[in-house]
């Protein structure tokens, strides 16, 4: 396989040492999980878009901007008698970083404490450049298996705010060898997670369900620009209704516009919405109930 490094034209793994310009990735930013998604080439792992399309169908999990960063790797562990040497515990690389996240932030990132099914990990660091490992064909990219991944919420103290410790335990310290490192138009602000959107009933007719739609742990941030395919309306038995839209208004209040509307219908957001920065999807269905 072989590195790959188009931080500096495509430099790849030599056998020599005639190097005189180093080509260094920079520090972490934003760690993304991956349940063992591939990018289908190197082209692909630089194309904004197919890492938009992933994170939309989580198979891509972007997680919080990492501070204060550290090494906690160990190194191999070796039984030596004599002139002979053995190593009987492979060394591990391992990080630490804080993170300063509300308890609604960190609730969301415990769930992915040691998740099974997200075992491997993309790097976003500071420069713009990104970083995964070649997969067992030399030609797909994806993200470094990973052992572990655990997190821990701190309080207060005299000198500091609330912060999250993270640690995050690589399965192969060596497999940076098949190392992918590129830039491309991938940003930060790209890697924004999903944003939950929480819908709320304000009233409802037999012709008209007005709503509300908002993000945020508070569920207090109206979101107006959703659109008619956003929204989905069943009724009781499930059936989804053919029904119209009027626009949020100043308020942040939908109308939807139909027939036969009952209590025990409900209206959700259809998967998760992908607008141009941002993606939302709905927490859970929200319950009609008409009032005459």
């Amino acid at each position: 396989m072989g590195t790959f490094l188009d931080i500096c034209e495509g430099e790849k793994k030599s056998k020599n040492t005639g190097f005189k310009d180093q080509c260094i990735e920079t520090k972490l930013q934003i760690p993304v999980l991956s349940n063992g998604f591939e990018f289908a080439s190197v082209q692909a792992f630089k194309t904004k878009s197919a890492w938009k399309d992933a994170i939309a169908a989580k198979s891509l999990v972007p997680l919080f901007e990492v501070y204060e960063l550290a090494d906690a790797s160990t190194e191999d562990t070796k039984f030596e008698s004599g002139n002979f040497s053995k190593i009987t515990a492979k060394g591990v690389e391992k990080i630490t970083f804080e993170c300063y996240l509300s308890i609604c932030a960190y609730a969301a990132l415990k769930s992915y404490e040691n998740n099974g099914q997200y075992g491997e990990i993309f790097e976003f660091n500071e420069g713009g450049d990104y970083s995964g490992v070649f997969a067992a064909d030399g030609t797909k990219v994806k993200g470094r298996k990973i052992k572990s991944i655990t997190v821990t919420r701190i309080r207060a103290t005299k000198d500091k705010v609330p912060y999250v410790k993270g640690e995050i335990t690589y399965a192969d310290k060596d497999d940076i060898l098949d190392g992918v490192i590129v830039k491309s138009d991938l940003e930060k602000d790209d890697l924004d997670g999903i944003f939950d959107v929480t819908l709320k009933l304000v009233s409802a007719s037999s012709t008209v369900i007005k709503l509300t739609a908002a993000s945020g742990c508070s569920g207090n941030s109206f979101i107006k620009s959703l659109v008619l395919a956003d929204f989905k309306v069943r009724n009781a038995a499930g059936v989804a209704q053919t029904v119209t839209l009027v626009p949020a208004d100043e308020d942040g209040v939908y109308q939807l516009i139909g027939t036969g509307f009952a209590t025990g219908y409900t209206v959700e957001v259809d998967g998760v919405v992908q607008q141009t920065n941002i993606m939302y999807e709905g927490v859970e269905k929200l319950p009609v109930t008409v009032t005459p």
